[in-house]
């Protein structure tokens, strides 16, 4: 049988409806220019020229979701604040179901704010609460997600880690098994202060620095060839035993990305497809929503990898929190191919 080509499988996004579940921020841009240093310490003066703002964390999932044509339900815990006004206001705009999104009073809407010289980041602000998110929250999130998931639209559920308080490892699991009792795939972007071990997901997407702190083993740094990667091959083996989940793909930076089988080998290196580099926020963001949709749209893991390898290879060369759109990336797999 012909293979597929693989922007085929983006036509097909737009018939999928993903639900994202997870830690949601609001990224804040003061772009400017610098021309000398402050008198007051040694750090450089920045004139503001113009401020903006754009979905963050797991709402910039859902917003690549969009972007890629794919619909979304949102999940997570906003504060009854300014902020959470902005960030709810750009959810709709885009296009986003927000029925799962729970304000809270007396709690910070996460917010990061970055100052920009020209394309250099000077300094990064943040703005968050840690603490744990309350049981009330919870159930109210939970009864969400319940009434979404009996409408029988949604393919799948993405769960978004930043460890800012939403998780907890008997909340985490208890979502994972309620979307298993409807047979939908469940995918983590984990974070590495959150080793909670749940059983049950389909897909993994850690980076290198997250994969090995998950692993519990010291990191060592990469290069070349994936696959002859003794270290990381030891990681995925761990990870598999903590987590036991059905795949495992792990994002490597300028060495691009590798997706492994349960028993710790690499079933292929997919080289980076980036040209330029000017910003790394939000890459995984963009895999983990390319990836997902491209499963949904009947894509093998592989061809899924491959696909999303694509679209951190365009998201990685904008500056600032960026989403992908699916003609942008159609064509950038067809130039790949001429």
């Amino acid at each position: 049988m012909k293979a597929i080509p693989l922007f085929e499988f983006v036509d097909l996004f737009a018939k999928q409806r993903v639900g994202v579940f997870g830690d949601v921020m609001l990224d804040k841009y003061v772009w400017g220019r610098t021309t000398r240093i402050s008198q007051e310490a040694p750090v450089p003066v920045v004139q503001v020229k113009r401020c903006s703002s754009v979905p963050g964390g797991a709402a910039n999932v859902a917003r690549n979701v969009l972007s890629l044509g794919g619909n979304v339900d949102l999940f997570g815990v906003l504060g009854k604040d300014a902020d959470g006004d902005e960030l709810r206001g750009h959810l709709d705009k885009a296009g986003a179901s927000v029925e799962g999104l729970v304000d809270v009073a007396g709690r910070l809407t996460t917010v990061k704010t970055r100052v920009l010289a020209g394309n250099q980041q000077v300094v990064r602000v943040d703005y968050e609460e840690t603490s744990s998110v309350s049981f009330a929250v919870r159930r109210r999130m939970m009864a969400a997600l319940e009434r979404t998931l009996n409408s029988g639209k949604m393919g799948a559920l993405i769960l978004e880690d930043y460890a800012k308080g939403l998780f907890s490892k008997s909340f985490m699991q208890s979502i994972v098994d309620f979307a298993a009792e409807k047979g939908i795939m469940t995918t983590l972007d984990p974070h590495p202060n959150n080793a909670f071990n749940v059983k049950g997901l389909t897909l993994m997407t850690p980076n290198r620095s997250e994969a090995f702190a998950l692993a519990g083993i010291k990191y060592t740094g990469g290069g070349g060839d994936p696959l002859k990667d003794k270290m990381l091959r030891k990681v995925a083996s761990a990870i598999f035993r903590r987590w036991n989940p059905r795949y495992l793909l792990i994002t490597l930076g300028a060495d691009g990305m590798a997706l492994f089988k349960q028993d710790g080998s690499p079933t292929e290196h997919i080289p980076t497809q980036a040209r330029q580099v000017f910003d790394v926020s939000g890459a995984g963001d963009t895999v983990m929503a390319t990836m997902v949709l491209g499963m949904l749209a009947g894509a093998s893991p592989m061809d899924a990898a491959r696909i999303a390898n694509y679209a951190a290879g365009v998201v990685v060369g904008m500056v600032g929190t960026a989403a992908i759109e699916a003609d942008v990336l159609k064509n950038e797999i067809r130039a790949s191919l001429a």
